[in-house]
C-alpha cells in the first residue's frame, strides 16, 4: 500500500528529494518546509 501525506517541517529549511530506504519512504519537499511523504510497505498501512 502507498501513502502519500502532506507534511509541515518547520526545523527543515530545504528543498529537495531525500529518499529513506530503511524507513521506506520519499520526502519530496518543492518549498522549504513544506512538502509531501510518500511511504509504501506494512509501514504505510
Amino acid at each position: 500500500m502507498i501513502r502519500i501525506r502532506p507534511i509541515f517541517a518547520w526545523h527543515d529549511l530545504w528543498v529537495g528529494v531525500y529518499v529513506d530506504i530503511k524507513g521506506k519512504a520519499v520526502y519530496i519537499l518543492p518549498l522549504p518546509t513544506v512538502g509531501v511523504k510518500v511511504s509504501w510497505g506494512e509501514e504505510a498501512a
